[in-house]
């Protein structure tokens, strides 16, 4: 039996411990690493390289989203670790956001033991995973992400397809070689974006991409 190795993530010390404890009590899972900010998750992902990230949303003492980018930058990093979200906030567009980063799954922390081990098993398998409590919202936010798409959009067609790799996960460096470009102008096609868009982060311009129902 071959054995899941995971990394926790969360901001809080004993959260971790107890996550620990209890995902250790399951002899086919392995914790490699924890870590507690954003930036310690993505550098300890990269040495560690875990099947699963198990990952908070909101790291740090203002309660940000932090835990979204880091899910951006491991997977566009780490194309074969799965990041499965764990959190408290179950609000729509968190969630959409963290799924438009490439997260695999998103749980709340109500859920029991075995459903824990049962998801982190599950992503770790490459499937995919909702916690039921927030399924219908989000589905329904994409619905209206696409129905109210701008018929003005002022992106042209190159930048589309930039706008699409973008909420892929992809890096300036993977968008290049994709549209056989050069770093430079790849670069320059996202800034172009955010600025005509008024958008600040790469998340919100993944947003954006399931509002033009780029990603149907």
């Amino acid at each position: 039996m071959s054995v899941l190795r995971v990394l926790v993530v969360d901001d809080h010390e004993v959260v971790r411990a107890g996550l620990q404890a209890v995902l250790e009590s399951e002899e086919s899972i392995q914790v490699v690493g924890e870590a507690g900010t954003a930036r310690e998750a993505v550098e300890s992902a990269l040495a560690l390289k875990p099947d699963v990230v198990l990952l908070d949303v909101r790291l740090g003492e203002e309660g940000d989203v932090g835990g979204i980018e880091a899910c951006r930058e491991i997977r566009s990093s780490l194309p074969e670790t799965r990041v499965l979200m764990f959190s408290s906030y179950g609000e729509r567009e968190t969630v959409v956001s963290a799924l438009l980063a490439g997260a695999s799954g998103y749980l709340m922390k109500n859920v029991g033991r075995s459903q824990l081990i049962s998801g982190l098993q599950t992503v770790g398998r490459g499937e995919s995973l909702l916690d039921p409590s927030v399924t219908k919202p989000v589905l329904d936010r994409l619905v209206e992400l696409s129905a109210s798409a701008k018929k003005d959009d002022p992106l042209s067609d190159r930048e589309k397809e930039v706008l699409l790799l973008i909420a892929r996960g992809r890096t300036n460096r993977e968008i290049a070689e994709a549209l056989v470009i050069s770093d430079h102008t790849a670069r320059n096609h996202v800034s172009h974006i955010l600025d005509k868009l008024g958008l600040s982060r790469r998340s919100e311009a993944a947003a954006y991409a399931a509002k033009l129902g780029l990603l149907d």
